[in-house]
């Protein structure tokens, strides 16, 4: 290849080993770089990685500052059926792209450009391109800032429980997970969608707080269900920032997926909508993922995505005496509420203790509805929903769903 070529001879001294990534999708096998070793000869032992930063996503609102955020010189494209890996190549080194990443579940690929490209302008021009089925900016979202309630306390962890042998497990996507906060095995696999070079973590603390009540660990505060503690999928797909793309959110998916994950939780939305997000959650739903998402800690009555797609549930959040909690986004696309408030041995940027947001109310539902499965592993999604909505107990009125899914309805959803 003329990559070894040129190696070769500006690297004459030493000695050197190309590692290459191959992506699939509806283009074939798509060779992409990805690691150079570069040592003295007969050295390979002693080779070490170079240190660097985790990286984070660069988020812009565009050339006029005022588009929805998106990564900075990146586009999301799927082909027309037929177009070749040669063919859209040449499309691509016209404009100066490059392919660095696809997600074979949705044919989407990661397009980047030269930095200071205007990827809006682009946008328009390859839209109407016959080689191209649908581009999109990579829109980006943020994780919901950390809600502290009351005074700073001391929360004792949970008490070391483990999941049964055989659970089904349930993923979580969000900050990531810190094993060293966690007194029993719950995790039963994780990835770094961000940086998948290195080991899970959790910088932020929120995927951690999600991933104790999603495995049932902790309950929110006035719920005293009681389930069996299941395995975690944990996937870091929020940066040290709290930001995430929809090329990463993709791929995150398809990793749940791929782990055996049967319920997904999403606690976190944008207002963005988008075309790649809407279909990436159709094919999961058909894969027969259930998914739920938060719908969000603005009560501005507009949708948050991805919990308003119709394959997604909506979760809104009450107090713990069942009242609308006054920070809880409401509207038609919201179809189920449950208890916004816990407390945690570990903060989200901030001390341990009580928190407030309808990330907490989604993990609960989320947890409810992995639970249903485990009990019952012959069931359709359709079918968990269906039993789910059925036992739920009376909403508040305005916007906040079928019901409450509360201690009552717990009890009503999950015991015999």
């Amino acid at each position: 290849m003329a990559l070894d070529h040129a190696l070769e001879d500006l690297l004459e001294p030493y000695d050197y080993l190309v590692t290459w990534k191959i992506l699939g999708g509806p283009l074939g096998s798509v060779p992409k770089l990805q690691e150079i070793r570069l040592f003295l000869p007969g050295s390979e032992t002693a080779a070490k990685p170079i240190p660097r930063k985790s990286p984070v996503f660069e988020a812009t609102r565009g050339v006029l500052g005022s588009a929805s955020e998106f990564v900075k010189d990146e586009l999301l494209v799927t082909v027309r059926r037929g177009t070749t890996y040669n063919q859209f190549k040449r499309l691509l080194d016209e404009i100066g792209g490059m392919i660095v990443d696809a997600d074979a579940a949705t044919g989407v690929y990661l397009i980047r450009f030269p930095p200071g490209t205007n990827v809006e302008a682009l946008l328009i021009q390859l839209t109407p391109n016959p080689l191209v089925a649908h581009v999109e900016l990579n829109y980006v979202t943020r994780l919901p800032p950390g809600e502290a309630v009351g005074s700073t306390e001391l929360i004792s962890p949970p008490a070391a429980r483990r999941p049964a042998d055989g659970s089904i497990p349930i993923a979580v996507l969000d900050s990531g997970f810190d094993p060293g906060a966690s007194p029993a095995g719950i995790l039963s696999a994780g990835w770094d969608a961000v940086d998948p070079d290195r080991s899970l973590s959790d910088p932020g603390g929120h995927g951690t707080q999600m991933a104790f009540l999603a495995s049932g660990l902790l309950s929110p505060d006035g719920f005293s269900g009681q389930g069996q503690i299941l395995p975690v999928v944990a996937v870091r797909t929020f940066d040290e920032e709290g930001k995430t793309s929809n090329f990463a959110i993709l791929q995150a998916i398809t990793y749940a997926a791929n782990a055996g994950a049967k319920v997904v939780n999403m606690s976190w939305g944008s207002e963005t909508d988008s075309e790649f997000m809407r279909r990436a959650m159709q094919t999961a739903a058909r894969k027969g993922l259930l998914l739920v998402a938060a719908a969000g800690n603005s009560p501005t009555g507009k949708p948050v995505y991805p919990a308003a797609y119709p394959t997604v549930i909506a979760v809104g959040g009450v107090t713990p005496d069942g009242q609308p909690w006054a920070g809880s986004n409401f509207g038609n696309f919201v179809e189920v509420s449950a208890p916004a408030l816990a407390r945690f041995p570990v903060g989200h940027n901030g001390p341990p203790g009580a928190y407030v947001g309808t990330s907490i109310s989604s993990a609960t539902v989320a947890n409810a509805l992995a639970q249903y499965l485990n009990q019952h592993p012959q069931a359709t999604t359709a079918s968990a929903v269906a039993a789910l909505k059925k036992s739920l107990s009376p909403p508040p009125s305005g916007g906040y769903g079928s019901g409450i899914l509360d201690s009552a309805a717990w009890q009503r959803f999950l015991q015999p």
